[in-house]
């Protein structure tokens, strides 16, 4: 894992080596001499987005080039919270030994019924944006599966086992993911490939590389995920004139993967052309009917709706916030409409994009009231969301004035100090 000074020493090594004073840097990019400053002596403990795409740009070299960044900082849990993820981690790294993997036993039979349900109250809790509850529920979750797939009698039990083994460890990544517990994901996300390709899904397999690439991008690893996204949507790539919805969203959600990676390593023109290209997916299936793949449940259906013209636009306004044209984002926002077709954590996430084109554009009151309003309506989201908490350090920095009750409560609760 790289230290948080490998930014500030980067930084001051390509500058040199380039020729340009700290003076002709700021002129170059629009950064402030103070901020250049502060970040080469290590003086700040992080740099926003677009403050690096300038300073890359600027020096003529991609955004991965200056820096090799750290994971984002996760979270605080509380000791509740890590006791539920001790009980998850034993059970995705089981005891091992010369006679294979030590399964508890189950109390009272396991059926595909009763293992699918169980997946579906679950998925439900997913849906609703309640974490810290999934993690509850997933262990014996995916001891059911488990077993299931163990007690399966004939190949087409058993492939249907699978499914729901793969698709449990599918939004246990998810989960995961937005709790920051990285290691614990990555490994759900090989266990669930594993399991897709046994039962011989290759659109549910495509989707746990969707949450490798969430993974790597909040990782930081760009090019890691820019790349798998790209050779996963080029194996799976459907026909424009056979193709069903479902092909068509998870190819088109892999291409922005692979365009959101690009926009961040200073690859702008890439990142359009894959946002066109899934543009042109996105309207293909439009019109169509969304049909729930064989044997998926409502999770995989609802993702698929979630791949629209107006997610395309959501994910206009999030590049134009990471290259710091804030005033491009509203502009787009002020277009979109959230329709039910999108999740609701894409949603939330949109308005996080929106906060921050406020907070940059100086409309500090239309930022704080987006965070007043997730704080209010999502706080179990929005206390695990780092770039919420990079907007609220943003805010204070630029403020003129004493922060409102209100404000602090909000810094507060995500662990800014104000």
């Amino acid at each position: 894992m790289a230290t948080e000074s490998a930014l500030g020493d980067n930084l001051a090594r390509i500058r040199v080596s380039k020729g340009f004073t700290q003076e002709e840097l700021e002129e170059r990019s629009g950064v402030s001499v103070s901020t250049i400053r502060k970040l080469e002596q290590n003086d700040r403990k992080s740099a926003r987005v677009a403050t690096l795409r300038k300073l890359a740009q600027a020096l003529d070299v991609r955004t991965s080039d200056l820096f090799q960044p750290s994971p984002e900082p996760v979270s605080p849990l509380d000791e509740s919270v890590h006791a539920d993820l001790f009980a998850l981690r034993r059970t995705l790294q089981p005891i091992r030994g010369l006679t294979g993997i030590d399964m508890p036993d189950l109390d009272g039979p396991v059926t595909y019924e009763t293992v699918r349900a169980s997946f579906l109250a679950a998925n439900g809790l997913y849906r609703e944006d309640d974490y810290r509850a999934v993690v509850q529920t997933i262990p014996s979750l995916i001891l059911e599966a488990m077993t299931l797939v163990a007690e399966s009698d004939d190949a087409p039990s058993e492939r249907a086992a699978r499914t729901l083994l793969s698709q449990t460890f599918q939004f246990s990544a998810q989960a995961l993911i937005q709790l920051q517990q990285y290691d614990l994901a990555y490994q759900a996300i090989t266990e669930g490939i594993a399991n897709a390709e046994l039962a011989e899904d290759a659109l549910l397999a495509a989707w746990h590389v969707f949450n490798e690439c969430w993974l790597f991008l909040r990782e930081g690893r760009l090019e890691d995920s820019q790349r798998v996204a790209l050779s996963t949507a080029q194996a799976i790539e459907p026909r424009f004139s056979t193709g069903n919805p479902a092909e068509f969203a998870t190819w088109g959600w892999l291409l922005l993967w692979a365009s959101a990676a690009a926009v961040r390593n200073n690859q702008g023109d890439e990142a359009d052309d894959m946002l066109t290209l899934a543009q042109a997916g996105a309207h293909r299936i439009r019109e169509q009917e969304l049909q729930t793949p064989p044997l998926w449940a409502a999770r995989g259906a609802a993702t698929f709706a979630g791949f629209s013209p107006e997610l395309i636009q959501i994910k206009a306004v999030e590049y134009a916030v990471v290259r710091g044209d804030h005033s491009r984002a509203l502009e787009i926002h002020n277009t979109v409409r959230l329709s039910n077709r999108l999740s609701s954590s894409t949603k939330h996430r949109h308005m996080l994009d929106v906060a921050s084109a406020n907070a940059s554009a100086r409309n500090a009151a239309e930022s704080w009231a987006i965070l007043h309003d997730l704080r209010t309506r999502v706080p179990h989201w929005l206390k695990y969301q780092s770039f919420a908490r990079r907007i609220v350090d943003q805010l204070i920095e630029d403020r003129s004035r004493a922060l409102r009750a209100d404000q602090a409560e909000i810094a507060t609760f995500l662990g800014v100090e104000s």
